[in-house]
């Protein structure tokens, strides 16, 4: 069965995947207002859509990982 919802810890492991920061930096990014609001709220549990954090995904993640400057492996002497 497919997941409906992604559950911060979902996402956070999407994002760490990438490079981009881990569930505690969702955690923070929900605190400050600067993350979509979910959908559903299970009990305490909040869910998104795959849809709202594909989008979201676009929107901030990748957009930012494009931004960031390439460290190199091997330092230049």
């Amino acid at each position: 069965m497919e997941k409906v919802y992604l559950s911060q810890t979902d996402i956070g492991k999407m994002t760490e995947k990438v490079g981009w920061g881990d569930r505690r930096k969702i955690a923070v990014l929900i605190g400050r207002n600067q993350f979509p609001p979910h959908d559903v709220r299970i009990g305490s549990t909040k869910g998104w859509k795959k849809e709202t954090i594909n989008q979201w995904f676009e929107d901030v993640v990748e957009k930012d990982l494009k931004k960031k400057p390439k460290i190199p492996l091997k330092p230049q002497v």
